[in-house]
């Protein structure tokens, strides 16, 4: 963009270029990912002795847990489990006598990804979201055909009614494709901008033909302290379930007249989104880089989201009995709180990445309002600021959202 903000002469650190960081360090762990590999000298091979591997996925399952992974590898964690079993009581059968369309109804498939990502520290200050976002807006400007476009549905019934025997294979089991990605002590840092070129990048990323004009590049004057918005969260669980073969299953389904509850539960894709511990608050950072302890705006709660959406809706456009989508939001409890201080630096911060100003440099914060807010020793405070909270309590209510857009609220 421009904009010098690493120049030999403005002594900065290597480490205030860093944007990602993620995992701990593996000196401090017992087992690495190297453990028991070929290149591990304890290992099996290495040692004459044949290695056992597991071939069952219900040990799978319990051997390669996430606290296991997790204590082993130092940044993510990811496990793919297909198993495609035999759903034939005999045990062993003789596959050559059975031809394609005897087989693959004896096979019960099931498709498992996990990904468990922590602890991952992500801070966006004005060097790293520029970097990002020009590198977003080269990619999106572009003249030539995009490489994937969203294939048309097409209603075409594949083949006659469902017969009563594929009823009944489908309700004892219907392959399924999960995906489970888990975040772990997640912290996203916000820093005020210390300059702001985004309306020379927004354009282009939206979408819209960017006029060639001269931009002014601002000098560059790193602030210190550096006034920030802080999120925690210790936990984020993401699971996303849909059928293996969703053309082939709602094809059947949507064929019955009275589908059974099971089968028209799978011809959805599920989706949860679970939060645990989310706090956010003020801090500032310092020269070497430290960020003063989290001055709590929003006190840690926790939320759950979900939602199903039906696949092939051309499928079901004539049953207005079923919905095509569906969304529950869970939230116990939520407070707000904060002083007039503390508001008038979140909208400073908030403003200083909104209104991007014709220069790039957004106007600075007051040497006073940082020291009202973080209470800096020496100076004097008024003890008139009084802190304003916003409580919702809604223990054991959801909010219910449906395809005809009816909101309600149940409880208990």
């Amino acid at each position: 963009m421009g904009v010098r903000d690493f120049e030999e002469n403005l002594n900065r650190r290597e480490e205030d270029a860093v944007f990602f960081s993620c995992g701990d360090n593996l000196k401090s762990k017992g087992m690495t990912y190297l453990t028991n590999s070929l290149f591990d000298y304890r290992s099996p091979e290495n040692n004459g002795v044949k290695a056992e591997f597991i071939l069952d996925s219900a040990n799978h399952k319990e051997t390669y847990t996430e606290i296991v992974g997790m204590q082993r590898f130092g940044a993510f964690y990811m496990d793919y489990l297909y198993t495609m079993e035999n759903s034939s009581s005999e045990g062993s059968q003789d596959f050559s006598v059975l031809n394609t369309e005897e087989l693959v109804p004896t096979a019960q498939e099931t498709s498992m990804k996990r990904l468990v990502v922590g602890p991952l520290d992500i801070r966006l200050h004005s060097s790293a979201v520029h970097r990002i976002l020009k590198m977003v807006t080269c990619a999106m400007d572009h003249e030539y055909e995009p490489y994937y476009k969203p294939q048309q549905e097409t209603t075409e019934a594949c083949h006659g009614p469902a017969t009563p025997e594929e009823i009944s294979r489908l309700e004892e089991f219907i392959p399924t494709r999960l995906t489970s990605v888990t975040l772990l002590q997640l912290s996203v840092t916000v820093s005020m901008a210390e300059f702001n070129l985004l309306h020379t990048l927004i354009p282009v990323i939206l979408g819209y033909k960017a006029t060639p004009r001269p931009v002014s590049v601002p000098v560059f004057q790193p602030l210190h302290p550096l006034p920030s918005v802080q999120f925690q969260v210790e936990r984020v669980n993401f699971d996303h379930s849909e059928p293996m073969y969703g053309p082939e299953l709602v094809t059947t389904v949507s064929s019955l007249s009275q589908p059974p509850e099971n089968l028209l539960h799978h011809c959805y894709a599920h989706l949860y989104l679970k939060v645990f511990g989310f706090q956010a608050g003020l801090t500032c950072q310092d020269r070497m880089g430290s960020f003063l302890p989290l001055i709590s705006i929003i006190p840690s709660f926790s939320t759950a989201i979900y939602g199903k959406l039906i696949q092939l809706p051309a499928f079901w456009s004539k049953r207005s009995s079923v919905p095509t989508a569906e969304c529950i939001f869970e939230l116990p409890h939520f407070t707000v709180q904060a002083t007039r201080p503390q508001t008038l630096l979140l909208q400073a911060i908030c403003q200083s990445w909104t209104h991007s100003m014709v220069n790039g440099s957004p106007l600075p914060v007051s040497e006073s309002l940082h020291n009202e807010v973080f209470k800096v020793p020496g100076c004097p405070h008024r003890s008139s600021h009084q802190r304003q909270i916003w409580t919702v309590k809604s223990p054991s209510k959801w909010l219910h959202i449906s395809e005809a857009r009816r909101v309600s609220i149940h409880g208990n």
